[in-house]
């Protein structure tokens, strides 16, 4: 029922982009949180996953609000250097948010991660103006 217009912009979590980060979270409609599923990057998953909640804190925006996906990516890495999915979501997915297997590089996920947050961020904005589906 409304022209939509999507701009796509993407953040890397290291701390050096923090104030990156932030500037484009102040307009964004939607979240796609990019996991890297090896498992030495665990932690620093878990550290920009807080952050990015902290950001959202930051300017008023209660983070379960918001339309938010995760993506683990780099799921096609052989399976001793990789988290399984129910080992991620575990670690990350305390919210319960729609998740999605990827292998950015080949394509697999990516469109369906693009779908899924697509579909929460146009429900969301149909509800707030009332739009009927």
């Amino acid at each position: 029922g409304f022209t939509t217009k999507f701009q796509l912009y993407t953040v890397p979590g290291q701390v050096y982009y923090q104030t990156t980060r932030k500037l484009v979270l102040q307009g964004a409609d939607g979240i796609v949180f990019v996991a890297d599923s090896q498992a030495r990057q665990l932690q620093e998953n878990v550290e920009s996953f807080q952050d990015l909640h902290a950001n959202l804190a930051e300017q008023g925006v209660d983070a379960r609000a918001i339309p938010l996906v995760i993506q683990y990516n780099k799921q096609d890495l052989p399976r001793d250097l990789i988290l399984t999915v129910p080992e991620l979501s575990d670690a990350l997915n305390f919210r319960g948010v729609p998740e999605y297997s990827a292998d950015a590089l080949h394509g697999p996920g990516v469109f369906e991660t693009l779908r899924g947050i697509s579909e929460l961020v146009l429900r969301k904005l149909s509800a707030s103006q009332g739009v009927a589906r």
